[in-house]
This record gives C-alpha cells, structure tokens and sequence, in this order.
C-alpha cells in the first residue's frame, strides 16, 4: 500500500495551517487527535488569562465584579450568544456540558410514572444523571437504538420516534454523538418532541465549534455545551441555554445569592466566590476562531480533513468499516471506523507508546471503533502518520489481533 495519498490542498494553504499550528503550545512529537475530549487552547487565549489573573490578583477585591472581570464576563456572554444564534439573556455560563444538563434535569419537577426517551448512544455522564433523577422522583427510562451507519438524517428521527408513548415527557438527543461523531438533526427532533408534548433536551458538548448552529431557530428547550472541546476555550467553561418560559420555574441547584427571581439565564451561572478570567476569556477564544474564519477557513479545512482521514481508512487500512456517513449533514470533525478482527483499545496503547499519537477508542452498538478527532492545529501528514502505524501495528504485533489463528 502506498505510504500516503496527495493531499487535496494547496502549498499555501498547507503553509498556513503549519504556521497557524505554532500559536499553539502542542509538543511536536505529539499527534494530537484527542481533541473530542478536550482541546487545547491557543497561545494568544492563555497570555489573556495569565494578564488577567496578574490584573485581578492587584486588587481582588473590586476586580472580581467591578471594573474588570465582571464586565468580560458579560462580554462573553453576549459574544457567545451571538455565536450560537440566541440572546445573552438566554445564556447561563457554567464549568461545563454535564453541569448544564444536570440544572434542567434536577430543577425541574418530573410527573411520577412518566418517561425519559433517549439513545442508547448518550454520553455517560448524563446517562447516569437520568438514572438518579429516574430513581429519585419514579420514572422510567426508555433507551432507543441508533442507527450505527443511518443512510439519511430520517433515520435518526425515525428511530426516536418509535420510541415515543403518551407518557413522554422528556426527550435527551446529542447533537454530535461523542461515540462516533453522527451529527444529529436536532431541529427536526425538536418538532418531532414537541409535537408529543414533551420537552426537548440538547447535549451540544460536541457540536459548538464544529457545526453550525442557531438556537433561535432550532427553537428546543435546553442546550447544553462545553467550550474546551472545539472552541478551544479556557478549560471548565461551559453554557446553558434556556427557553424563556423556564425563567424562575427550575430550581438552583446551589443555592446563594441567585435566590432572587430575574428575567436573566445569568441567575442559574456557576455560583460562589471563584476564578473569573475563563468564562472572561471564553469571548477571546470565540474572537480567535473568527478572525481566522471559522466558517470561511476552519471548518472547510477541518470538513476536508475529516474527509480525507475517513476516506483513507477505507482505501489503506485493510477490513476498515466507517461507522460515520462521508455526508457532511451527518458528519463534522470527527471521523469514526472500525476493523474487523481487531483490539482496538490495544492499538490505541500501541498508537501512544510507540508513536506517541493520542488516540480514543469507542464503542457504538457493540462495535468499537476508533473515534480521530480533527481540529486546525491537525494537518494532513498527520493523518498519514496515524495511517501508518495503524497498520504497522497490526502487522507487527500478534496479540492486536482477536483471531490468533489468522495472524
């Protein structure tokens, strides 16, 4: 098999995305394609926030609120907002994806005996949150399968909509699936919600920074994000959004001084004394990625990546299975593919001891699949290098191999 293919972009543009690697801080013998989990900040982001803990640490006392990070914070806010298509007041700003879904899901009151329909593909985290809600307050999950490979976005909500009973009440949907990247269509599972009665509960930890979005118009009731993934943000900086006719109805889950009732999402922030400059920096990051171009340069740059490493995988990686759609409507960033007869959990250890390449492994209905997740600071030669020592590792080492008798 050939070493790599011809690159589908341009010698400028290769330049520019090298030099553009170098406002990062990522070492050079790393391949760094873990940024599905967490992201790494750009030099410029994390300069702002040592000037600006040295800035607030002169005179803690008035510029926690006052006249410094009280007032960045609200900038972020607002630029946030603007970003993902809603109004600040709609915004609350919490550490992170899981803390934002826990305020709905616990501050709301739940009818006994009513149900939770959601995916047999949600993350963990907020998988254990509805079994502790479920338990405390006596309601039944429902968990639907989702299609591994669906052939169109209608397979997605034809597949919750089979779940739906006249005692739904809540509806949990991904907007990127953290198990292999599917991009859901959220707008039309949001109707398909409504239409039931019920209300409609986003996990967008994946999506804000990879695919475009417009709450306004996707009109569901709770979005919840993290920003360290793909907007490469401060670390612990996440948001919640809120429809308007929840203000005041769900209740804190900490309570201090946001007892009092307001017309602002603000009242369900990350509460008590605590270091300010991320979620102040939150808008700097957000900055960063415009003035590059996130939606003329990043993200086709990262879509032809993601392209490129999918396509590969299929062309020179021996019983590789794609386990995402090459459909840019139900695909982002992250390219996902299984292999047969192979330990991939075993080769990610390989990926990293010997080839120092950061990897994940997942699976999605009982296959594992790898999960590469590319970002700007990515280049096409590193996904070449992953390429190769994919099967390198496989041809040097028995025990990747699940059938012994076939190596």
């Amino acid at each position: 098999m050939p070493s790599q293919s011809i690159h589908p972009i341009t010698s400028q543009e290769k330049a520019y995305w090298a030099e553009t690697r170098k406002q990062f801080y990522l070492m050079d013998e790393i391949t760094y394609l873990q940024g599905g989990t967490v992201g790494p900040s750009a030099k410029p982001i994390v300069e702002q926030i040592n000037k600006l803990m040295c800035d607030y640490e002169a005179d803690p006392l008035h510029r926690r609120h006052g006249d410094l990070l009280g007032p960045l914070v609200e900038v972020s806010r607002e630029k946030l907002a603007n970003f993902v298509g809603t109004t600040p007041d709609r915004i609350a700003l919490v550490l992170n994806t899981t803390m934002g879904m826990n305020i709905p899901a616990q501050g709301l009151v739940w009818d006994s005996g009513c149900e939770v329909l959601l995916s047999d593909q949600e993350y963990p985290a907020v998988r254990a949150l509805w079994d502790w809600v479920a338990k405390r307050d006596g309601l039944r999950l429902k968990y639907i399968s989702l299609p591994t490979m669906p052939s169109s976005p209608n397979d997605i909500v034809k597949a919750y909509q089979r779940g739906f009973t006249d005692r739904t009440q809540v509806v949990i949907f991904s907007h990127v699936y953290f198990t292999t990247g599917l991009v859901a269509p959220i707008s039309d599972l949001t109707q398909l919600t409504h239409a039931h009665g019920a209300v409609a509960m986003v996990d967008g930890a994946h999506a804000v920074g990879m695919v475009p979005l417009n709450l306004s118009e996707v009109g569901c009731d709770f979005y919840s994000s993290s920003s360290h993934k793909w907007l490469l943000a401060p670390k612990g900086v996440g948001f919640l959004y809120m429809d308007a006719k929840y203000q005041n109805q769900i209740r804190p889950l900490i309570i201090g001084h946001n007892m009092k009732e307001t017309d602002e999402a603000s009242r369900y922030d990350v509460n008590g004394t605590r270091d300010l400059t991320h979620h102040a920096c939150l808008g700097d990051a957000i900055d960063y990625q415009l003035d590059i171009g996130w939606e003329t340069r990043i993200r086709p740059f990262c879509l032809g990546l993601a392209r490129y490493m999918k396509a590969q995988a299929v062309e020179r990686i021996r019983g590789a299975r794609l386990t995402i759609p090459m459909d840019e409507s139900m695909s982002g960033f992250i390219s996902s593919f299984s292999i047969d007869g192979i330990d991939l959990p075993k080769v990610c250890q390989y990926l990293w001891s010997d080839y120092k390449i950061e990897m994940v492994s997942n699976q999605t209905n009982g296959i594992p699949c790898f999960r590469v997740s590319t970002h700007f600071y990515n280049s096409y030669d590193d996904i070449d290098k992953f390429i190769n020592a994919v099967n390198e590792i496989i041809a040097k080492y028995p025990d990747v191999h699940l059938d012994k008798s076939n190596v």
